[in-house]
């Protein structure tokens, strides 16, 4: 089956500028043209197009998309390079959890101390003492600790003003 590039745009909700930035990239391939110099795309070019909406899915950058399709119309002489690419695509996935991970605690860290402020204040009683890592002058005695990295992790309370 063929498709116009406004059939294509509209089948998987993209406009009709990125699937043309998508061709001059390099990234959507087997793209043919008619008499009058119209696109006209087949199911290769639907195929690669999938591939390339599912590696953005998955964070992959349009050079890195590009390299990967690329090696697989080499064939499989390529498999090793393709695990190699996405092992490290996952890596970079597994580490961007990690940091999601780690801000969603301190959220929830502080969410729960203001909660715990808003009682206090409620009660009457003092919001410093409900919950004394948030002060005016900023956050005092965090308890976390700083990673070898410097980013901060649950942890024992600590002075995080020292670097």
């Amino acid at each position: 089956m063929n498709y116009t590039i406004s059939a294509l745009s509209r089948e998987f909700g993209l406009s009709v500028h990125t699937l043309r930035f998508y061709e001059k990239e390099g990234i959507l391939k087997y793209v043919e043209r008619t008499k009058s110099g119209r696109r006209i795309y087949g199911e290769a070019s639907r195929a690669r197009l999938l591939g390339v909406l599912l590696l953005k899915q998955a964070g992959v950058t349009i050079p890195n998309i590009k390299m990967f399709l690329d090696a697989t119309t080499e064939g499989d002489s390529t498999l090793q390079e393709r695990i190699d690419m996405m092992e490290g695509e996952r890596k970079r996935l597994l580490q961007s959890m990690e940091d999601l991970r780690r801000g969603l605690a301190i959220a929830d860290f502080f969410i729960d101390g203001a909660k715990k402020m808003l009682d206090a204040a409620k009660r009457g009683e003092s919001t410093a003492k409900a919950f004394p890592y948030l002060t005016l002058e900023g956050v005092s005695d965090f308890p976390f600790i700083r990673d070898n990295t410097g980013k901060l992790e649950p942890g024992a309370p600590c002075d995080c003003t020292k670097a």
